[in-house]
């Protein structure tokens, strides 16, 4: 069941309806009567997982089990080391039993075993063919980061099993994000919901918008990636540049589309996710760049690896390696191949360039704007944005091979000429995405960077919405495909 799915309009429905009108309202309004309709939702989201593989249920369940009591014991323990115990205990049952058995156990063995065979001529672990449970990656950082919380006696710690579970489980975001944490989330379990009060008009331009992000812009484009990343020893140069620019705009796409129709579910129910993305295709820097790209995870990284390794309040290479791990542990996150962890080191590299250029070079001298930029600034923009997005795109065709001899095939055609396949509907698909992306980003900096949007009257906007279906539903593939970040 994806957001783009038949199944889920049905499924939601339910939900919102059940929500909104079966229940009094005193369930919505006292904190102590809404646990009944928490429960309904728990049960919601646990369907709406378990709809893929009813063992991942189970999973899941350990998992906010876990917390919830380690959660418990944090606020009755004193002693510090004890305390620190239960943390480890919290890292090590999530990170290495629960994501790093499910996710990463046969990369690591593939490997070990092909390092075992070429010192010792034998295969030292077994492989076992392992279901990935989909979106484990998001709720296990989503737990892992309440448990942190509650240790460093930032968050009190949850009693209630039921809105932590919840917390956990929240099925719009559940599978792939944003990633909320508990300081975020929780104190809405606790404020009373109004249907008066639902943003209806901003809920349903998120979901609108991501639809059209995914079902439309995203998937129209697969078949041609599908097709030059899939043989790119045999298809031209120009056609291996059309297949980074569009991985990377697929990514993109795919998932900024997942977060908005997350973000529009999830209002209409009552509750509010963080933005995941910010126009990403304007930023004039890598660190820019990742400010505004899947912001939840930067947030979380930064919150829970990098300022704990000593942020930027260590010396300058000690905070560019800092910055590189971050990075790198980025990719690690996505997923248990080489190329991920090349993508998350690649960009490591790129922002500690970055800010080796910062040191030798700052943006500003004695008070005084560079003199390059402050004469020629839509020129020095233009080729900074031109940059960042490149190196970007490079990363891209690393992020969307499914092999390393692929992406490496595939970078090596971009910078060394080959002939071979360059078809038109390369192109059409090519200028399509561009026009779009172009068009969109123009439009998102002057209404929520320049604030020069103006708002439409609510019933000529709803008055199109009949007819703004009517065209989604003509120019949707017959055919959904699921989104990419749910291998994550």
């Amino acid at each position: 069941m994806i957001f783009s799915d038949f199944e889920y309009f049905v499924f939601f429905l339910v939900v919102f309806f059940t929500t909104w009108f079966l229940f009094p309202a005193i369930f919505r309004e006292k904190t102590k009567e809404t646990r009944i309709l928490h429960i309904f939702l728990l049960v919601g989201s646990y369907f709406f997982y378990m709809s893929w593989d009813y063992r991942f249920g189970a999973l899941i369940l350990l998992s906010t089990a876990i917390d919830y009591f380690v959660g418990l014991k944090l606020i009755n323990e004193s002693r510090p080391k004890i305390r620190w115990y239960l943390l480890l205990f919290s890292l090590i049952t999530n990170l290495v039993f629960i994501l790093g058995f499910f996710k990463y156990y046969k990369f690591l063995a593939t490997n070990a075993n092909a390092v075992t065979a070429s010192l010792l001529g034998v295969e030292s672990l077994p492989i076992f063919e392992i279901i990935l449970p989909a979106g484990i990656s998001f709720f296990t950082f989503q737990s892992l980061s309440y448990t942190i919380d509650v240790y460093r006696k930032e968050i009190p710690a949850e009693r209630d099993f039921i809105r932590f579970a919840l917390f956990v489980s929240f099925f719009p975001q559940l599978v792939a994000g944003p990633i909320v944490t508990a300081r975020t989330f929780m104190p809405q379990l606790y404020a009373p919901k109004s249907f008066e009060a639902i943003e209806f008009r901003i809920a349903i331009r998120y979901f609108l918008l991501g639809y059209f992000k995914k079902a439309v812009l995203s998937d129209f484009a697969a078949h041609t990636i599908d097709t030059i990343y899939a043989n790119p020893g045999e298809m031209h140069t120009i056609a291996l540049i059309i297949g980074a620019i569009l991985g990377g705009a697929q990514v993109y796409l795919d998932f900024s589309g997942y977060s908005d129709m997350a973000i529009g579910s999830a209002l209409l129910l009552g509750y509010r996710l963080p933005n995941n993305f910010n126009l990403p295709f304007i930023a004039t820097s890598v660190s820019g760049f990742w400010r505004r790209w899947h912001m939840t995870l930067n947030s979380w990284l930064r919150d829970y690896v990098y300022i704990p390794m000593g942020g930027s309040r260590v010396t300058s290479i000690r905070r560019k390696a800092n910055l590189w791990f971050t990075m790198f542990v980025s990719g690690v996150w996505h997923g248990a191949q080489w190329t991920f962890v090349f993508w998350g080191s690649l960009n490591g590299i790129f922002y500690v360039i970055e800010e080796i250029w910062k040191d030798l070079f700052p943006d500003k001298q004695n008070g005084k704007e560079n003199s390059t930029k402050r004469w020629f600034h839509p020129l020095v923009w233009l080729f900074q944005n031109l940059t960042t997005s490149s190196l970007f795109f490079l990363g891209a065709v690393f992020f969307r091979s499914a092999t390393w001899d692929n992406a490496l095939i595939h970078t090596k055609g971009i910078f060394v000429f080959q002939e071979g396949l360059l078809r038109p509907f390369m192109w059409k698909d090519f200028l399509w995405i561009v026009v779009f992306l172009t068009i969109g980003h123009i439009l998102g900096y002057f209404i929520f960077e320049k604030g020069k949007g103006k708002n439409i009257p609510a019933s000529l906007e709803f008055a199109t919405y009949p007819i703004i279906f009517l065209v989604l539903a003509l120019v949707t593939p017959e055919n959904s495909i699921p989104f990419i970040y749910f291998q994550f």
